[in-house]
């Protein structure tokens, strides 16, 4: 089925859930996530690179959407050790603990899908949210979760989110994250694109503290 075909039909938030929870179409492994390629390392720069420039070593962060963990570990590498993550496949998370076990005990974990979790993160409880190509797939019915975001970083939210016009596949949800984040009263101070490692449909973007 071609990439057209398959982006006629969008997956429902149980299909998302059930999918992103165990992928079971041979792609999405979380191995090939930790895998030491070109791409990764491009990934991993662009995303240092940003950090470098808007977050504290001293700074909170969660990551939504950790999978097996590349960027945590980068992150943790490079000296930003108070990390939280939430993650909706326990699979990968088995991952990270084996093969980033040190990544692993010092990120606090939560195990389940972002709908159910993010009302129950405290305001401001996080200097720093990201996400990297996580919001993409959130179905429509979901974009609430959006607004739930912007209440909850005390300093800075960090996406790098696909932004085509159309969705690649019946997983892809395209949507403006500039426009979206700023209604909810958080100004963009960046934008990076192309950013080095990921495709040209995708967008790095930095929003500021919450304007009251």
């Amino acid at each position: 089925m071609g990439s057209a075909e398959n982006a006629g039909k969008k997956l429902s938030l149980s299909e998302a859930h059930a999918y992103w929870g165990h992928p079971d179409d041979g792609m999405n492994s979380p191995l090939e996530y930790l895998l030491d390629s070109e791409v990764h390392r491009l990934r991993n720069a662009s995303l240092l690179s940003v950090f470098e420039r808007h977050v504290d070593r001293s700074d909170s962060i969660l990551e939504i959407g950790c999978n097996a963990g590349r960027n945590l570990h980068t992150l943790w590498r490079a000296g930003y050790h108070r990390l939280s993550a939430v993650e909706i496949s326990e699979p990968a998370v088995d991952v990270m603990k084996r093969y980033l076990p040190t990544v692993y005990k010092g990120t606090s974990i939560t195990i389940g899908c972002i709908e159910d979790i993010i009302k129950t993160v405290p305001k401001a409880r996080h200097d720093v949210i990201l996400t990297m190509a996580v919001l993409v797939h959130l179905p429509q019915e979901s974009e609430w979760v959006l607004k739930e975001i912007a209440k909850r970083a005390k300093k800075k939210i960090i996406v790098f989110e696909y932004e085509a016009s159309n969705g690649e596949s019946s997983r892809h949800f395209p949507r403006n994250y500039k426009r979206i984040f700023q209604l909810n009263k958080r100004p963009e101070i960046e934008k990076l694109w192309p950013v080095p490692g990921l495709p040209r449909s995708y967008v790095c973007r930095v929003f500021g503290p919450r304007v009251q």
